[in-house]
């Protein structure tokens, strides 16, 4: 009897305290990892904290990611031959079509005036070609090679796009070209002069938009350069668009 009655207090007792030992361990390890990152919050109160928390950074930076990848074409000469580079793109107005560049000008500093920056002044004219994933490569090698005076379409195996309204080439493996007219410049020192301008033809690879002229943005692998990294991104999903919260869906630009 009395071996009955001790089995049958090591079967009730050891796992209670079995259980015992294992949530004081418990307790015993979150206070060690609380001790080490500070008090447990929620989800909640940590995107209240990181929101009140603010980093200034050493040096400031137009960090608006994502901006346009985005590839000027302009008209040569009898000297220099017609030049692709990639320039700072920036939409001023959607109607009338309106849309600005930024471009190096270098002649103040070097003495040597930008090659594209030079067929501007002289045509007043360009055309912006949107790139797709498919030819990444060469947009940097446009972008890395920005000063020489090669015939770029020919070194990256591009081809030239007539445009109907102005003399500036597309690019014919362009998903998007936009021929522009320029309006007006300003200079931007130390080193730069941004050109004003109008869009007057626009066209599009078959599939790029539906019957209305809406882009379908899943229909290439369009990207942007986030900056403050220098990294190229293509478009991951549809978050919203302009008008949601009124109920609209018309809006394109």
């Amino acid at each position: 009897m009395r071996d009955r009655t001790m089995k049958l207090i090591l079967l009730i007792f050891v796992p209670l305290l079995i259980l015992t030992c294992e949530k004081k361990n418990s307790m015993d390890k979150m206070k060690v990892e609380e001790q080490a990152s500070g008090p447990v919050v929620n989800t909640q109160e940590k995107q209240t904290v990181m929101q009140n928390e603010r980093f200034e950074l050493a040096e400031p930076g137009p960090m608006i990611p994502p901006v346009p990848a985005i590839v000027l074409g302009v008209k040569g000469d009898s000297i220099i031959k017609d030049d692709i580079t990639i320039v700072w793109t920036f939409i001023l107005e959607g109607n009338p079509p309106y849309i600005g560049i930024s471009v190096p000008d270098n002649s103040a500093i070097t003495g040597e005036e930008y090659v594209a920056l030079k067929l501007l002044k002289k045509h007043g004219e360009f055309t912006l070609n949107v790139p797709d994933g498919s030819w990444i490569k060469e947009f940097d090698q446009i972008d890395m090679t920005a000063s020489t005076r090669e015939d770029k379409f020919e070194t990256n195996g591009l081809t030239r796009l007539p445009s109907k309204l102005i003399g500036a080439p597309g690019i014919a493996e362009a998903a998007i070209v936009l021929e522009c007219k320029v309006l007006q410049s300003h200079s931007l020192p130390p080193q730069r002069m941004v050109f004003f301008a109008e869009v007057v033809r626009t066209s599009v690879h078959p599939g790029v938009t539906d019957e209305a002229g809406r882009l379908i943005t899943s229909s290439r692998d369009f990207y942007g350069m986030t900056a403050g990294n220098g990294e190229f991104w293509t478009f991951d999903k549809e978050i919203g668009h302009i008008g949601i919260t009124k109920g609209i869906d018309h809006i394109r630009y």
